[in-house]
């Protein structure tokens, strides 16, 4: 656990050795990057009294999670959350909203705990991103693809970490200690040695002025906040709207994983297992063929490319890139190779995340990410029939009615997919080209009102995130 404040002063050197040593491993530009360096050498050279320079191992300990056994299956009835990187997406995640694992799942992993007030930071793929656990929970298990940070609290604010680790400050010392070409690591031990610029007072941590500057910032954050849950709000408004157009019933209710008894002699099942013969799929698709519909292989068919160029360097999406709430691509990472199969991604194609489609990883490439290359588990769809508008089939693939459906026809144990001839055999609601372009307007409108209140969220954090920095480094 953490050393005391008087341990920790006595204990030297409290800075980043930036010149070049014997145990220097790495002479790549990223570790050696002179803005970089900068940076870190004004927080070392700030002649300021009440602050001081550490590293996150005197006032934190820092270890791993542990991989789930091959073969773990999710359950919804389960109250076993398991946490894993892609739920590191904002500041305080949602305990509530991570996949449950088993019992079973949960034995071989339960020495690997998250408990309120640990802060949690992705260190494979998408590295940096930071979360705090602010909820009292009996058992929460994570994964090794994330660090969990256990404070001191009598030294460090729990928050005051959380934003210095998401600060300016804390990233370039993430990016320069990560290694690695296509996937980007950041070690344990790397992690440990993050320098922490801290208010420091007549020898000891001062928790008050920590508490000083999480006031000043805390209302700009919270203002934040509710702009951007303003935003999801108006994205999850869609299927309302599609479902007022369209005048097809949203059934609720009932799980897929309820337990129940059917023959499964009659032959023309193709499939034996018991998510795909589950009534309430059959219950949705009778809704569903209530109104004019068509079979997605009659609309679009798979496009196969293989055609990637030779190049210096490639703008890379995977599918930790993509929002599934908005169906968007937010980032392309620039990669010098690549070790394994890709799709080019071209303007005006749809795509589907063949790994938990259900989820919404819907989208449709713009002339922004038009170019890049994209993951293999992404399936591009291109448009063959004149009865389907392109962007309401974009829509559409991401409504309720076509996501419910892929619920029950996924296949495999913890990484579940839908296969080629689930996706063809989607019952697509097909209403007039009229109304499709009605549901286009109103969702686009949506959209549009969604990312006013996504971009205004932005600058208030951008702007709280200013304020913590200059309240701290004055």
């Amino acid at each position: 656990m953490a050393l005391s404040s008087k341990k920790i002063l006595n204990d030297k050197p409290l800075i980043f050795n930036l010149v070049l040593t014997n145990e220097d491993d790495r002479l790549d530009c990223s570790w050696f990057n002179p803005i970089t360096e900068k940076k870190i050498n004004f927080l070392k050279q700030k002649k300021i009294n009440s602050r001081i320079l550490i590293t996150l191992k005197k006032i934190a300990c820092v270890s791993g999670g542990k991989r789930l056994p091959k073969g773990t299956i999710f359950s919804e009835d389960s109250n076993i959350p398991y946490v894993r990187a892609k739920d590191v997406k904002s500041l305080i995640f949602d305990i509530d909203s991570v996949a449950k694992i088993p019992k079973s799942a949960h034995q071989v992993v339960q020495n690997y705990q998250l408990i309120q007030n640990d802060l949690v930071l992705t260190i494979v793929g998408t590295i940096g991103n930071v979360g705090l656990l602010d909820k009292k929970v009996a058992v929460c298990d994570f994964t090794e693809n994330i660090a969990r940070i256990r404070i001191n609290n009598d030294l460090v604010l729990p928050k005051f970490l959380l934003h210095f680790l998401n600060s300016e400050y804390g990233k370039i010392q993430m990016e320069k200690f990560s290694v690695g070409s296509l996937q980007y690591k950041l070690s344990l031990k790397s992690c440990r040695n993050i320098q922490i610029y801290i208010p420091w007072f007549k020898n000891s941590f001062d928790i008050k002025e920590q508490k000083r500057i999480l006031k000043h910032v805390h209302k700009i954050f919270e203002e934040s906040e509710k702009k951007k849950n303003k935003s999801t709000s108006l994205i999850k408004e869609i299927n309302n709207l599609i479902a007022k157009n369209i005048k097809l019933k949203i059934i609720l209710g009932g799980s897929k994983f309820d337990i129940f008894k059917r023959s499964i002699n009659n032959d023309s099942f193709s499939r034996l297992d018991v998510l795909f013969n589950h009534p309430l799929r059959e219950k949705w698709l009778n809704e569903i063929k209530k109104y004019p519909f068509k079979k997605l292989k009659k609309l679009a068919k798979i496009q196969k490319r293989n055609n990637i160029g030779v190049s210096d360097f490639y703008r890379l999406v995977g599918l930790e890139q993509i929002d599934e709430k908005t169906g968007k691509i937010f980032k392309a990472n620039e990669v010098d190779g690549l070790i394994s199969k890709k799709i080019l991604l071209k303007k005006g194609d749809i795509l589907i995340s063949k790994l938990q489609p259900e989820k919404g990883k819907v989208i449709m490439i713009d002339k922004t990410y038009d170019g890049c290359v994209g993951s293999s588990e992404l399936v591009p769809l291109v448009i063959h029939s004149k009865e389907i508008l392109p962007e309401y089939f974009w829509i559409i693939l991401r409504s309720k009615y076509v996501l419910r459906q892929w619920e029950y026809e996924l296949t495999g144990s913890s990484r579940m997919r839908i296969g080629k001839d689930e996706i063809y055999n989607t019952l697509i609601p097909l209403p007039s080209l009229t109304v499709q372009e009605k549901i286009i307007k109103e969702v686009n409108q949506k959209i549009k009102e969604s990312d006013i209140f996504l971009s205004q969220s932005n600058e208030l954090n951008k702007k709280a995130k200013e304020e913590f920095l200059t309240m701290l480094i004055k």
